[in-house]
């Protein structure tokens, strides 16, 4: 049996003769080829009932090594069912419905192709960070899309005014 404080999620990998594996072909023991592909990020296991060669460019998943000790089998942590439960889980961070004051502008504006970025002439202008189109808005946090990225620099946003979920403004 073993202790409750032995219960703590550890990396497990898949074996190097699996799919998984980036490193193929797995040369023969014992040559130097073995030798140079060992180096690639491979370790060697011997748990009593099998043994062979993990790849640690092939990550499984977390899992709980005294459950999987007790099992003979690899248990996924969320399967452990002795860890501590009491343990606080990270919360993820959500939007609140609340006002946030940002800079909008048109996605011509937005990508420095608005008129007033260049001289008459068609040079850009340079030094100059903004057109007079850009604004500041109160947008509600929680309604409006976070960024997404390389795919969306330009996400789109919900004014504060139009925001359904609002606080109630308190009565006099």
């Amino acid at each position: 049996m073993t202790n409750l404080n032995d219960h703590e999620p550890a990396q497990f990998y898949f074996d190097a003769e699996t799919e998984h594996c980036p490193h193929k072909p797995i040369p023969a023991r014992g040559t130097d080829a073995w030798d140079e592909w060992m180096t690639l990020g491979h370790q060697p296991y011997d748990n009593g009932m099998e043994s062979g060669v993990l790849c640690l460019s092939a990550p499984a998943e977390l899992g709980c090594p005294a459950c999987s000790e007790e099992q003979g089998d690899m248990v996924a942590w969320s399967r452990c069912g002795t860890r501590s439960h009491a343990r606080p889980v990270p919360k993820a961070t959500v939007p609140q419905h609340r006002s946030v004051t940002v800079d909008v502008a048109g996605l011509e504006c937005l990508e420095r192709e608005c008129e007033e970025f260049f001289t008459d002439d068609g040079d850009e202008i340079p030094g100059k960070e903004t057109c007079s189109h850009f604004r500041r808005m109160a947008i509600c946090e929680a309604c409006s899309e976070p960024p997404a990225g390389d795919a969306d620099p330009f996400p789109a946003v919900v004014a504060w005014a139009d925001c359904q979920h609002q606080p109630a403004a308190p009565t006099p």
